[in-house]
């Protein structure tokens, strides 16, 4: 029994597929779906309601406002034994508003407060999905399979919402956002009410600075929620440009939608590596070498100047890595507190940074164009590098299952 449960361990598969699609329901297709969606929502809006791309960005930032709030204010509780509940209340919320919005036709004060009630129940989702990856006994695997699942959940809706874009604007956009919960909100069946007691206390007794598991503002802590916030920001101002880019590269608006969907089903290859990369190196130097390549590749597009080919390659391996620096960025705070508060409280971070991310293009844009904005990835890239260089990950972070196989076969040899 202890061979077969090592290898079942050791292998690719999830350890717990209940678990992965409740995290990564909660987490990406509940609290992050209007982030992930934002393209198609913002030129939905912006044709139907003729509405200014000023109007549009503020209507984004109104939401992902409601997201901080919520989620910053849920994380620090987020052990407690109380995340079915708020879960329900989340799907409550995101569904209602956004039936709301695709029913009935809606001035622009009217949408902007509703989309900013949705931020708040998309909020509470993800504060509890991104909770659930610390109930993973590999959080590393753990965070590449549910970005496995995130880029297939892309690959499948973009062009789904793009052609309910196409024949019923925005409206059908917003059914698709209800839809879309809707069939995430089932997962709650597998949605843990707590943190896992088990490894929570395991990584108290296996760690000799029990601080970093039992307190979440640690200098460990803070410095990971600092590389969250600069990551928001950072791949926010490229994703902003992203569609100007291509028109400047002479791509129409439908090649645009094809190399999306091309962007996204090759991005898998990023979180499916993870599970390999996670084996090789540490989770500090994976997690350097992911920001910074992410950075780099974020920058050849953003001052590609037209050219269609290095503007295609750019944003397509951009987003390989990205993915694999967003999987491993929730994993590191997961192994830093395993009471799952920390790697809440990176989503709500991550989403400051988001907020923060369309004014500081906008103004760079204005400013200096998109060298400015290239200039400024390279500054965010290099100082969250200095910052994730200064990590201490304590032995229970990296105490997972590797160490949990050795235990098992010396219990075997004795």
């Amino acid at each position: 029994m202890n061979q077969s449960a090592t290898r079942l361990n050791g292998g690719l598969l999830p350890e717990n597929w209940g678990l992965l699609y409740a995290a990564f329901a909660f987490s990406q297709a509940i609290g992050l779906i209007t982030y992930w969606t934002l393209p198609i929502l913002a030129g939905a809006l912006i044709t139907g309601l003729e509405l200014s791309g000023t109007q549009v960005g503020l209507i984004g930032t109104i939401e992902f406002a409601g997201l901080l709030v919520s989620s910053m204010l849920l994380a620090p509780f987020i052990d407690r034994g109380f995340r079915r509940t708020i879960a329900l209340i989340s799907v409550a919320i995101v569904i209602s508003v956004n039936l709301i919005c695709a029913a009935f036709p809606l001035e622009y004060q009217a949408l902007a407060a509703l989309r900013f009630v949705c931020g708040l129940g998309s909020g509470l989702a993800l504060a509890v999905g991104n909770a659930t990856i610390a109930n993973a006994r590999d959080a590393e695997k753990f965070s590449g399979h549910l970005t496995i699942a995130l880029v297939a959940f892309m690959v499948v809706i973009m062009p789904v919402f793009t052609r309910l874009s196409e024949a019923y604007g925005h409206q059908g956009v917003f059914f698709g956002l209800a839809v879309a919960v809707a069939i995430g909100a089932v997962s709650i069946l597998f949605l843990p009410n707590g943190p896992n007691t088990e490894l929570a206390a395991d990584a108290a007794q296996t760690d000799n600075r029990a601080e970093t598991t039992d307190k979440l503002l640690t200098t460990t802590a803070l410095l990971v929620l600092a590389v969250a916030v600069l990551f928001g920001v950072r791949d926010t101002l490229p994703w902003l440009v992203a569609e100007q880019l291509g028109a400047n590269a002479g791509m129409s608006l439908p090649e645009m939608g094809n190399l999306f969907s091309l962007m996204y089903a090759v991005s898998i290859l990023g979180p499916a590596s993870l599970l390999f990369l996670s084996r090789m190196f540490g989770p500090k130097t994976l997690l350097a070498a992911s920001m910074t390549a992410t950075g780099l590749f974020a920058w050849m597009f953003t001052v590609s100047d037209g050219n269609a080919m290095q503007f295609s390659l750019g944003i397509i391996i951009w987003a390989t890595i990205y993915f694999i620096a967003f999987a491993q960025l929730n994993a590191v705070a997961a192994m830093v507190d395993r009471k799952g508060r920390l790697v809440s409280a990176v989503g709500s971070s991550f989403i400051a940074g988001v907020m923060a991310g369309p004014v500081i293009g906008g103004y760079l844009l204005d400013r200096g164009g998109f060298g400015s904005i290239g200039a400024a990835e390279l500054v965010l890239t290099a100082l969250m590098a200095v910052i994730i260089l200064g990590l201490r990950i304590g032995k229970s972070a990296t105490a997972g299952p590797a160490q949990d196989n050795l235990m098992e076969q010396r219990n075997e040899e004795s």
